[in-house]
């Protein structure tokens, strides 16, 4: 890495962590701890999405960060030492164990690596606590005493778990530039109906009733709403909401504490902590289940539709789409065009070549004819090196030249084999055009007519095309 790059990710580091730093200091009550602390949940989140963050110039960024929030805000030298060290041994702690698992933040709604995140930074947090608790009160000017070390260590413990269950989920699942990209491209086909936001609108609800009504059991309040929301919304956005719910609960509810420096208010703001986790995870775990239930099902529906090796549609499913496509052109009054395809001599290529090369040569076939079809046409297998495609609002004549089109480019564009061996691929290819008055005969009896025609292409000397004359 050059000394330029190292130079720009430690200012970039140190300007990060130094305004996220002051951003928690602003919110520490006197000769308390912070009420709200992000540093190190970013310093965490951003190591673990950006791997090369991982050398020296990181630390000693951070470490600059750290001590410059500290000192320009008043703190004492040996105090805010110690403090940066407890931080920074936390984020240390969380990166040698996520390392030392081979945890990957890219899988983290995969199976239980969530919940394994979540027991690392609750390890590497209690880690930090010790830490602080263990210096701090031996220094002058220390704002622990040792008679409330277990509730400082608890206060600290919880801080902390908080802070990166609320902003950890962010940074790790923020839109990468790619998926901001291809969002603007879709935004204009994306249909968005009232509906949609009303779990949103429950959540609003509920939080104010909650900071309304107040009480032990304020919390409670919205969590109906969020397991709405994360049935209905992906992971980023109840990351979203999850961050800005906990955290206008969590201010209602300590600003209500008229003695911050008692002991009683280090066990309810302890334990307000300990409940917004639990509200905050319970609510991301449903929605963690519910994506990967979907991703799952539509794996298995993928799965079904479409052929697994090439990935044109499956048989069941072209014959599905393409009698539901020839209903419609009957009822728009349009001609349909059915087309079987099949390789010519495939079982000479596997004999000779092998079956992989043979597999090669049928993606290869299908990307070539993807790229010629339009994108409402259907392109499927239907068995071994045969294909069928219905192209839709075509007569018999574009359809030739259409066939045409596919038979000269892959002629122009063999398939290159890795030991520098090209394997020309023709085709035969049947045409059987659908008058949209005799669209009510079923898709079984125009795949019997291109199929005679590809019968007659291949006993013409293969690599022809025919025009079924029985329609």
């Amino acid at each position: 890495m050059h000394f330029s790059t190292r130079v720009g990710i430690f200012a970039l580091i140190s300007g990060v962590v130094f305004c996220a730093a002051l951003s928690g200091i602003f919110s520490r009550p006197l000769f308390l701890l912070a009420s709200f602390w992000p540093a190190n949940a970013i310093l965490l989140g951003l190591i673990l999405r950006y791997p090369q963050l991982r050398g020296i110039e990181t630390w000693l960024g951070a470490f600059v960060g750290f001590m410059l929030a500290d000192l320009i805000t008043g703190n004492y030298f040996l105090l805010a030492f110690a403090l940066t060290l407890a931080n920074l041994f936390e984020v240390l702690t969380a990166i040698v164990l996520f390392q030392l698992f081979q945890l990957s933040y890219r899988k983290y709604y995969h199976g239980l690596t969530f919940f394994y995140m979540l027991i690392i930074v609750t390890f590497s947090s209690a880690m930090s606590a010790l830490v602080a608790v263990s210096t701090v009160p031996n220094l002058p000017n220390g704002f622990m005493v040792d008679q409330h070390l277990i509730q400082e260590f608890c206060l600290w413990w919880t801080a902390e778990i908080q802070n990166h269950v609320l902003i950890l989920p962010l940074i790790l699942s923020f839109p990468t530039w790619n998926n901001l990209r291809d969002f603007q491209h879709r935004f204009n086909l994306i249909e968005i109906q009232w509906h949609d936001f009303l779990p949103l609108i429950a959540i609003v609800i509920a939080t104010f009733v909650a900071i309304t009504f107040g009480g032990p059991g304020a919390l409670t309040f919205p969590i109906a709403a969020l397991i709405w929301a994360a049935l209905r919304y992906d992971f980023f956005s109840l990351a979203i909401i999850n961050f800005v719910v906990c955290t206008v609960l969590f201010y209602s509810t300590t600003l209500s504490i008229l003695d911050v420096h008692s002991a009683d208010s280090l066990y309810t703001t302890t334990s307000t902590r300990v409940g917004l986790f639990m509200l905050a995870i319970s609510a991301m775990t449903v929605c963690l289940i519910s994506s990967n239930r979907k991703h799952l099902f539509e794996e298995i529906l993928f799965h079904v539709q479409y052929d697994s090796l090439t990935k044109s549609l499956s048989r069941h499913h072209f014959m599905q789409s393409a009698s539901t496509a020839i209903q419609h052109a009957q009822k728009s009054q349009r001609d349909t065009t059915l087309m079987m395809v099949d390789i010519d001599y495939f079982k000479r290529i596997n004999d000779e070549f092998g079956h992989q090369v043979g597999d090669e040569a049928l993606q290869h076939f299908v990307k070539i004819t993807q790229s010629i079809l339009r994108q409402h046409d259907l392109f499927g297998r239907l068995g071994g090196e045969e294909f069928a495609i219905l192209l839709q609002n075509t007569d018999s004549e574009s359809a030739k030249q259409i066939a045409e089109r596919i038979q000269s480019t892959l002629k122009q564009h063999p398939l290159n084999l890795s030991f520098n061996q090209n394997i020309l691929i023709n085709i035969s290819i049947g045409v059987s055009n659908i008058p949209y008055k005799q669209a009510f005969r079923p898709i079984d009896f125009w795949i019997s007519q291109a199929d005679k025609a590809l019968y007659q292409a291949k006993s013409a000397g293969r690599d022809q095309i025919q025009i079924s004359m029985n329609t």
